[in-house]
């Protein structure tokens, strides 16, 4: 990563699916349809919810400030036939330390006051062939690959309501 002053510098560092597992679904399926339908609609709803989860990755960014503010705001990836204010943003984020072994500060908090950091974010929607886009510019990302442990632990996915 290279130091130009005056803009934050940012490195993709990973992408990592979401771990689905058979709980997660159900609490998320129950946020979502918790209320009568036919069988049918309930096996449509529970695939759709499936989709969902599945379309979820945990992105991990490597971020210099240089300085300057980081506004995690600016990180999207295009959404075909959407306006840009309904295209995905980061959510249930948190702010790492440079090793990526520890928060800095809680999650939901405002962002550390440290130059360099590491910070994960879930994005749902993800697609595999476009680019993260940033204030700096498009960053191409890996495929997503297993979520480390470290991550499972630091930034635990939560359901969506």
């Amino acid at each position: 990563m290279s130091s130009v002053m005056g803009v934050p510098q940012i490195r993709v560092l990973g992408v990592y699916r979401n771990l689905v597992t058979e709980e997660l679904l159900q609490e998320q399926f129950q946020i979502l349809y918790d209320y009568e339908m036919s069988e049918a609609d309930r096996r449509r709803a529970y695939r759709n919810c499936r989709d969902q989860l599945d379309s979820v990755v945990l992105i991990e960014l490597l971020v210099n400030t240089n300085g300057h503010p980081f506004n995690p705001g600016d990180l999207t990836q295009w959404c075909d036939g959407l306006p840009m204010d309904s295209w995905q943003a980061p959510w249930a984020e948190a702010y790492l330390s440079l090793d990526g072994k520890s928060l800095l500060v809680e999650r939901g908090a405002s962002p550390p006051n440290v130059e360099r950091f590491r910070y994960a974010f879930f994005l749902h929607v993800w697609q595999q062939h476009k680019p993260l886009l940033t204030s700096q510019g498009e960053l191409d990302c890996p495929r997503p690959v297993e979520m480390p442990e470290r991550l499972r632990r630091l930034v635990p996915f939560v359901p969506v309501d």
